[in-house]
């Protein structure tokens, strides 16, 4: 059988999504929501460029998500007084009572994928894959760095 990193990554990954859309549905959210639900808990008054830092996504993707949220309650923005031209993020009631049990079913998902594994390898494997995906992102840069311009 073939092994590849895109293979694993990806089926890992959908697997990941599928489990969180099942386990978030009762606070709301979606798989692809709670990582700014946590993020605006955790750093108050983040400003939605840092995400893109902290992720990876596209910026549209980021306004598509951060505006569901505020729609649904979990986040509000307040202009930044520091740059009228960004927002600050700040989590709701709604999203401080999800937060831990965000954090919890995200621990327990992590614990039981790593259950296989032994724990003094553990980290090393969680370092591995976030330097599989930091080169992944550094060598799409390049490439798209190297495209010729319309």
């Amino acid at each position: 059988m073939e092994q590849t990193i895109a293979k694993w990554l990806s089926v890992g990954f959908r697997y990941t999504a599928m489990h969180l859309d099942r386990a978030l549905a009762p606070l709301g959210l979606g798989s692809s929501q709670y990582k700014y639900v946590m993020r605006v808990c955790e750093y108050p008054g983040i400003t939605q460029d840092q995400f893109f830092a902290l992720f990876f996504v596209n910026p549209s993707n980021i306004t598509r998500a951060l505006v569901a949220l505020e729609k649904e309650g979990f986040l509000m923005r307040q202009q930044n007084t520091k740059d009228r031209r960004t927002y600050q993020l700040f989590p709701t009631d709604r999203a401080r009572e999800a937060y831990p049990r965000i954090k919890a079913i995200c621990t327990d998902w992590q614990d039981r994928l790593l259950a296989g594994i032994p724990a003094e390898s553990r980290d090393l494997v969680l370092q591995a894959l976030e330097s599989i995906a930091l080169r992944a992102v550094e060598e799409n840069d390049k490439e798209a760095a190297d495209e010729p311009q319309p």
